[in-house]
Parts: C-alpha cells; structure tokens; sequence
C-alpha cells in the first residue's frame, strides 16, 4: 500500500480542506488615522484590530528601529501601518527586473515579443 504521507497516495485520495476559490463580499473598511495616532478598527466579523499609523519622523532606513516598533506594537496589541523599513542597499523590484518607464501598451510590437531563438531557449530552459 505504501505511506499514507506519500505525494501519490495524496494524489490518489485527495479530498478538499478549504473552499479557496470563494472569497464572499463585504464592503471595503476605510479609516483615517493621524500620524502617529491609533484607532480601533471594527471587522466584518466583529472582531476589532488597534491600528497605529506610524509617526511622520519614522526613519524606514533604519532596521533596528523598523524591529523595535514592531516589537513594541505587539506588545501592545497593534497592527502599525506605513512604511517599516526600505534597504537603500538592494536594488529595487523595477531594477531588478530592468522594467523601462514607458507603460507596456504603448511599446513597440519589437519591445515586446522576443525573438523566436530566445523563446526557444526559454522554452528550453524550463523542460
């Protein structure tokens, strides 16, 4: 029979845990909260989340503080909101992958389709 942890006995007797592709309605929660203010936010459920905004002077280069506020906000109970922290050493996610400025619907036809040799090697590449 084999283990019943396997991937193919997985495969052979799957069955449904969650209903992922459902996801129900419920109106968009909108607050405004202060710089450095915090709000309790009710959900849909009627559970409640302490929001805090994080203050104006909030340095987002600096890990350690990003950590302590987080820490603390734990602490406390709250969710803080805005920028935590930004590694000015890393490239970002635009440079990374080498995206140009230009939104894609205007490029030309040559800009965005690659070579045949080129999807051929990709195509390759993922085999």
């Amino acid at each position: 029979m084999g283990s019943t942890k396997s991937y193919g006995y997985m495969k052979d007797h799957e069955e449904v845990l969650h209903e992922l592709d459902f996801v129900p309605f419920f109106e968009d929660i909108s607050v405004e909260i202060p710089e450095g203010g915090t709000m309790d936010v009710q959900m849909h459920d009627g559970s409640h989340l302490r929001i805090r905004k994080l203050e104006r002077d909030f340095d987002p280069t600096d890990r350690l503080a990003a950590l302590a506020a987080l820490e603390e906000a734990e602490a406390k109970g709250e969710v803080l909101t805005g920028v935590l922290y930004v590694n000015t050493h890393k490239p970002t996610f635009i440079e990374l992958l080498n995206l140009c400025d230009d939104p894609v619907a205007t490029l030309p036809e040559s800009k965005v389709r690659p070579p045949r040799a080129v999807l051929d090697q990709v195509m390759e590449e993922l085999r």
